[in-house]
């Protein structure tokens, strides 16, 4: 009996073996890259509110990442503030992935596709991405190398005693203004916002999303030039006087999420300049650009 047995152990052990090595020749299914490594370069922290959120594009569905926002140094956050590190695990295989981004997300955001506030994104050459803010899934706007011109003066009234009081992104040739500024069209879900600050008073110029029509008027009147600017003369915030000083102001313009959940700057800033110590009405100065502030990723899938 013992004779009998033994072919069958032997060829059962030989099927065993053979089905062993069939399975280490390759044929197993590649394990799916479900994960995303974020390493970001000047994003910046989030208020009020509002959150990141990175996303894959797979076949025309975006699988995305938890909420998070970072600390000043670029600690990644939780949602509710608890650090965390900078690796993702999604729902869905995103091996196939065409495109990653990152976008600003509100109160009242879509789990399913990100907002049109997408600041960075990237088509994806293998597993790897660098995401921008130029690309055409972001802002969609070269804001590199940028350059541009204010004017100081007050045009919304005519008194020409308070002409140290305005800054009008514009070029002035006797009575014809001409744009200063010609930053690039943003795509849906961002806009323009300039601001002057002195001694910590912080004002905003307005919004906009054009180099040559007006901006939101936070406080001047509504019948001023059809460009962005703002006379700091009527309807001062509580704690400050009108006409506005703008000695050793520092004036910039930065780029802002649209609609935005928060007063105050985004951070990213586009174009600066420092005015003197005494500001002259009728004065022109140079805005130049400080790409160096606008943030970069770079995004590893596995």
């Amino acid at each position: 009996m013992k004779r009998l047995f033994a072919p069958l152990y032997v060829g059962l052990g030989m099927v065993l073996f053979l089905g062993g090595c069939d399975g280490d020749s390759g044929t197993k299914p590649p394990n799916p890259k479900v994960q995303m490594s974020i390493n970001a370069q000047n994003l910046k922290p989030l208020k009020e509110g509002l959150l990141y959120k990175a996303w894959a594009k797979v076949g025309g569905v975006y699988y995305g990442t938890d909420a998070f926002n970072v600390t000043e140094t670029g600690q990644f956050l939780t949602s509710g503030s608890q650090f965390r590190d900078k690796s993702f695990v999604l729902e869905a295989d995103i091996t196939d992935a065409e495109l990653v981004l990152i976008s600003i997300e509100g109160k009242t955001s879509s789990a399913t596709a990100p907002s049109n506030s997408v600041i960075l994104a990237a088509d994806v050459v293998g597993t790897n991405a660098t995401l921008t803010t130029s690309h055409t899934s972001a802002m969609g706007g070269n804001l590199s190398s940028q350059t541009g011109q204010l004017t100081i003066m007050t045009p919304s009234d005519l008194n020409t005693t308070n002409e140290a009081s305005g800054v009008w992104y514009v070029t002035v040739s006797g009575t014809t203004l001409t744009k200063g500024l010609s930053l690039p069209t943003l795509n849906n879900g961002w806009a323009y916002q300039g601001w002057v600050e002195v001694g910590g008073t912080r004002l905003s110029t307005g919004r906009f999303t054009s180099n040559t029509s007006s901006d939101s008027n936070v406080y001047s009147f509504p019948d001023g030039p059809q460009f962005p600017g703002e006379d700091f003369l009527i309807n001062p915030p509580t704690g400050v006087s009108f006409p506005f000083n703008l000695n050793n102001a520092k004036v910039s313009i930065t780029v802002e999420p649209e609609p935005d959940d928060t007063a105050d700057p985004s951070g990213m800033v586009v174009l600066t300049a420092q005015l003197p110590a005494t500001v002259v009405g009728g004065s022109v100065h140079t805005l130049v650009s400080t790409e160096s502030t606008l943030p970069t990723a770079t995004i590893l899938i596995f």
